[in-house]
């Protein structure tokens, strides 16, 4: 049978070292884990920005650009046709045509800018300009389409 020949002096400095080296260890995974938390929070605004900026895009194409009454029509149905009346959706549709100036701002008058009779009638083959209507931080409210 062998004999242990550490002595406990020894055993008390392998000890030690080993719990110096776990704490080491420990400290530079918590230091990691802040590194990476702070990566985390700084990629999840880049991208919060970068869906905003493409949630936007699509609306902002209507800056300036000439469109013609069924563009417009699409527009309302596109971004006002799932509020109903009572509703009101985070942006709003101004149109100015030669007879009247109508704004909407859910899908509840849908079926009239289709009907020649009515107020709300939007001429298909009409051309409109589009201007994108924006508050002091940027944030889009509405588009304005006057007829030319």
């Amino acid at each position: 049978m062998k004999a242990n020949r550490i002595s406990d002096a020894t055993k008390i400095l392998l000890l030690a070292a080993t719990t110096i080296i776990t704490c080491v260890i420990a400290s530079l995974g918590m230091i990691g884990m802040r590194s990476a938390k702070e990566l985390n929070k700084t990629a999840m605004a880049q991208m919060r920005d970068l869906n905003n900026s493409l949630k936007d895009s699509e609306l902002k194409k209507y800056d300036g650009l000439e469109v013609t009454g069924s563009d417009v029509i699409n527009c309302i149905k596109k971004y006002l046709g799932d509020y109903v009346s009572g509703e009101t959706a985070p942006l709003y549709i101004y149109v100015k045509t030669k007879l009247t100036e109508n704004t909407y701002t859910n899908g509840s008058q849908i079926k009239n800018i289709q009907n020649f009779t009515h107020t709300y009638y939007i001429k298909p083959t009409a051309l409109f300009t589009g201007e994108v209507v924006k508050n002091e931080n940027d944030v889009i409210l509405g588009i304005r389409f006057t007829n030319k």
